[in-house]
């Protein structure tokens, strides 16, 4: 049986895995850190839906030997994280008193030892692996940005990384939250969610937002192109699920 890339997103995605993130474990938003800076040109290059994953001759590679089913659980296994990936800075809310990570994590991004995340190495091997592991990557992961900061490893450099990553892998996108851990930010800051409304990322790029606030945070889903399946999440959108537990980092209160 030939598979699509398009099928990958059928399979389960909820997968325990722990090999990915390095350093502290409580950081598990380096998971992609480690990986090369990829190049815009790159990074844009389409996702095309119609692409079967077995474009190499199978004696050219092992991993394309295997079944179609096997290879998307590796890529699956390789690409996907439990936790939220982080696009930029999380806002002080998301510590709740713990300051020695709050003041860690804060000098890892300025130093530039977390940046925003870059496309798995997996994705860059060869044209059939990318075109089958990418939108694995858009699509079953959760991407996670604060709005509380506007420049420097704030709003804006989540917009910026939306505006690299390229049209066909914004459209890829199911999970792109502006999220801030205080459930009365939008209450008691309103003009931070404005600025967010007024970025690039829906006047240039025409993005659209569905608020999905509750109890437990502020969570804004942003979605780009046509997408009928907006804020769901096994059948529940994410936000509303007790305790947050795909929008929270590990060690998040």
């Amino acid at each position: 049986m030939r598979l699509l890339p398009s099928e990958a997103v059928r399979y389960p995605l909820h997968i325990t895995y722990s090999g990915l993130a390095p350093g502290r474990a409580s950081s598990n938003y380096q998971a992609f850190s480690r990986f090369p800076q990829f190049s815009p040109k790159m990074s844009q290059i389409p996702i095309k839906e119609d692409t079967a994953l077995s474009l190499a001759p199978p004696s050219q590679s092992l991993l394309l030997a295997l079944p179609a089913e096997l290879q998307l659980d590796i890529y699956t296994l390789v690409v996907t994280t439990p936790h939220p990936i982080l696009v930029n800075r999380p806002c002080n809310s998301s510590y709740r008193g713990r300051r020695d990570v709050e003041k860690a994590e804060k000098t890892d991004w300025a130093a530039g030892h977390v940046r925003p995340p870059t496309q798995p190495a997996l994705t860059r091997t060869c044209r059939a692996i990318r075109s089958a592991s990418l939108p694995i990557f858009y699509k079953a992961n959760v991407f996670r940005a604060s709005y509380c900061y506007g420049s420097k490893f704030g709003r804006e450099d989540a917009v910026e990384w939306l505006r690299t990553i390229g049209r066909a892998n914004r459209e890829a996108l199911r999970a792109f939250y502006f999220y801030d851990r205080n459930e009365r930010q939008d209450e008691y800051s309103p003009g931070k969610l404005q600025e967010v409304k007024d970025c690039g990322a829906f006047v240039d790029m025409g993005g659209r937002m569905e608020t999905l606030s509750s109890r437990w945070c502020c969570a804004h889903l942003v979605w780009f192109g046509d997408w009928e399946g907006k804020g769901k999440s096994g059948g529940r959108k994410i936000a509303e699920e007790e305790g947050v537990p795909r929008l929270r980092m590990e060690g998040e209160i």
